[in-house]
């Protein structure tokens, strides 16, 4: 009995291990399966976040059908092999199958953990996955651009380079477009880090940064003031910006010319010529107090109308009349006069080259002297030469 007992508990056993360990692996040789590395993820609003699949099946190759069975509301997703979207995939026995479901999260979304299950069916099999992504409480456009020295000084005819860094924060590769928004006149370029070649985008690896030298060439002409230049990279999903700060410095310089650029002149022995004068301030501060003097020749007098500006503003010019008296006896020919504006700031000095002709009235007197002579000396000859 306890024979019989033994024998038919044997026979129980082989039943069930008959069960569990050979019929399994005939169910599986039909089975399918979905699997990813990485199920749960971190995120920001406005990324693009991609999850590797891959799908593995036993027995024969299957033609299985992928979907997102389950998503947020207002999330959009697809599935990604070889390039393009694709909702079936040919999965064979021998390697497993790989494909890429892509998950566009709303701009708008709110911190917290969502969840997205995907689900594949084919050859009378199917698999489902759960994915989970959490949303931390980061706004979008968490990229860094910042810059050690934001302001910088100098005069206008100084060209000012910025260091700024810039870093990409997010879970993905990104292409930037670098932007300046610049007062009219001015010019900005970028050019990487040690390298003189000007770009306007670049791309970066999630977490890397590069270092960016932005050149800003104020306008001729600029005043003295403190200018803003906010400048940003842009990618399809996120921004990063900084505003730069040019501070320019006064410079005083002044310029004395004429309307046509000619700095010459005439002038009349004994009379007074007006020369008209064009004084430009071509610096970019206000100049006050401009006064005039000149160094004539001997015996020579200037003058001046007006002979003072109290302000000159930058970039502007006044026109001033210097009024040149050569003395009567002055010999025809040319002479220099230099011409000086001075203020406490600035001074300049111009070099006029002026041509002195004689009065008509002394060459009529002198020709009527030599007639005078000559008219003398026929009449002695006349009165005495017959003696």
């Amino acid at each position: 009995m306890a024979r019989r007992l033994g024998l038919l508990i044997l026979l129980c056993s082989l039943f069930w291990l008959n069960f569990f360990v050979i019929l399994p692996p005939v169910l599986a040789s039909n089975g399918l399966s979905l699997s990813t590395a990485f199920p749960g993820i971190e995120v920001r609003p406005g990324e693009t976040v991609t999850f590797p699949l891959e799908l593995r099946t036993t027995g024969v190759s299957k033609t299985v059908e992928l979907q997102v069975v389950s998503a947020p509301k207002g999330w959009s997703s697809s599935f990604k092999g070889g390039g393009m979207i694709i909702n079936q995939i040919l999965v064979a026995p021998q390697e497993p199958a790989k494909v890429d479901l892509q998950v566009e999260i709303p701009q708008d979304v709110k911190p917290g953990t969502y969840n997205c299950v995907v689900r594949a069916t084919g050859g009378g099999s199917s698999a489902t996955l759960s994915l989970q992504m959490v949303i931390k409480d980061a706004p979008s456009g968490s990229d860094k651009m910042a810059t050690q020295y934001p302001v910088l000084s100098g005069t206008s005819t100084t060209t000012f380079q910025f260091r700024v860094d810039l870093t990409n924060n997010g879970a993905r590769e990104r292409s930037y477009s670098l932007n300046a928004q610049a007062p009219p006149g001015w010019q900005v370029t970028f050019s990487p880090a040690y390298d003189s070649k000007q770009i306007a985008s670049l791309s970066l690896k999630p977490g890397e940064s590069q270092g960016l030298d932005v050149t800003v060439k104020p306008p001729q002409g600029v005043k003295a003031g403190t200018y803003e230049i906010p400048i940003e990279a842009v990618s399809s999903n996120s921004k990063a910006g900084v505003v730069l700060k040019v501070v320019i410095t006064g410079t005083y310089t002044l310029e004395i010319t004429t309307p046509t650029e000619r700095l010459n002149a005439e002038a009349t022995a004994g009379g007074e010529s007006p020369v008209t004068l064009l004084v430009k301030n071509t610096g970019s501060s206000d100049i006050q107090n401009i006064t005039f003097t000149a160094s004539p020749p001997s015996q020579w007098s200037v003058t001046f109308e007006p002979d003072t500006i109290d302000v000159l503003p930058a970039g502007e010019a006044r026109q001033v009349v210097a009024y040149l008296k050569p003395p009567k006896e002055a010999i025809a020919g040319d002479y220099v006069v230099n011409i000086t504006a001075e203020s406490p700031a600035a001074s300049t000095t111009a070099t006029f080259r002026v041509t002195v002709k004689t009065s008509t009235l002394w060459g009529i007197v002198a020709i009527l002297l030599v007639v005078g002579v000559i008219g003398g000396v026929a009449w002695i000859f006349h009165k005495y030469g017959r003696r």
